[in-house]
């Protein structure tokens, strides 16, 4: 390693002397979580630019697919702890129900992302499809938002499933089919990935956009191109979380619900 880099480097992180400096005269008891955090941003993104390195040398369709199946299972199993550290511990909830929730989790977040990221890449771009330098950045941005979005949506479909059962009770006893039945929480479920999705579109343009914006630019591409490419990536979150969160829910249902749509209160029978 290049001894300027080192000393640039080491000159970068000194910029954390400022937060540091402030917590230890305000909130000294908040210094080991920080520290603890830093070093495990510092990891990991470590790790991911030493793998994203390692597939755009090796470049191979198969090793691009292994990769995003392990992304949609360790994002999964973020979205897993990230649930169990809110107040209603909703995957708590579903695993009662039936199998752990890992599984649907990680099988939505992975069809969403592809299904969506291919037709960018494929239709919308266009692109060659498993070209590493393409297929990880759209990726990436697009299991990264759905991820954020699937753990708002999947607290509020069990938590309102938990607190108006009866309201599902009733709608079935009126003879509403379980589909049917099921849209008023659905329809919280969604409002809870939109809403945020709409208010945030305004403000795109002056928060995280400008960041991606200026590294395609920097990046040799035509401010047209970048506009355009900019405008499937919003678009494409959008439409992958939703995606994601439709088919985590059509998995989880089976899990909430037995074969006659009635909603399972009990614990699973383990014998």
């Amino acid at each position: 390693m290049d001894k300027s880099l080192i000393i640039h480097t080491i000159l970068g992180l000194l910029l954390l002397l400022v937060p540091a400096g402030a917590l230890y005269m305000l909130e000294r008891q908040m210094l080991p979580k920080f520290a603890v955090a830093v070093g495990r941003m510092v990891v990991q993104l470590l790790v991911f630019c030493l793998m994203v390195w390692a597939l755009i040398r090796v470049d191979s369709p198969w090793l691009l697919i292994v990769w995003l199946v392990a992304m949609a299972v360790y994002t999964s199993w973020l979205v897993q702890r990230r649930c169990r550290n809110q107040g209603d511990r909703s995957l708590d909830s579903v695993q009662n129900y039936g199998p752990v929730p890992l599984i649907p989790v990680s099988v939505g977040l992975f069809l969403g992302t592809a299904v969506i990221g291919l037709w960018i890449l494929a239709l919308a771009l266009p692109v060659r499809i498993f070209d590493a330098r393409w297929f990880v950045p759209v990726m990436a941005l697009l299991i990264g938002h759905s991820t954020a979005m699937m753990i708002r949506g999947i607290n509020t479909y069990v938590t309102a499933l938990k607190t108006d059962e009866q309201q599902y009770e009733f709608l079935r006893g009126n003879g509403q089919p379980h589909f049917k039945a099921l849209q008023p929480f659905l329809r919280r479920s969604l409002l809870a990935v939109i809403s945020p999705t709409i208010a945030n579109l305004s403000v795109l343009c002056l928060t995280s956009m400008p960041l991606l914006l200026g590294g395609i630019l920097l990046g040799g591409m035509s401010p047209i191109n970048a506009f355009v490419l900019m405008l499937h990536m919003t678009v494409g979150c959008v439409a992958a979380s939703i995606l994601s969160l439709a088919i985590t829910l059509f998995l989880v249902d089976r899990s909430l619900f037995d074969k006659f749509g009635k909603l399972q209160t009990g614990g699973r029978d383990d014998n």
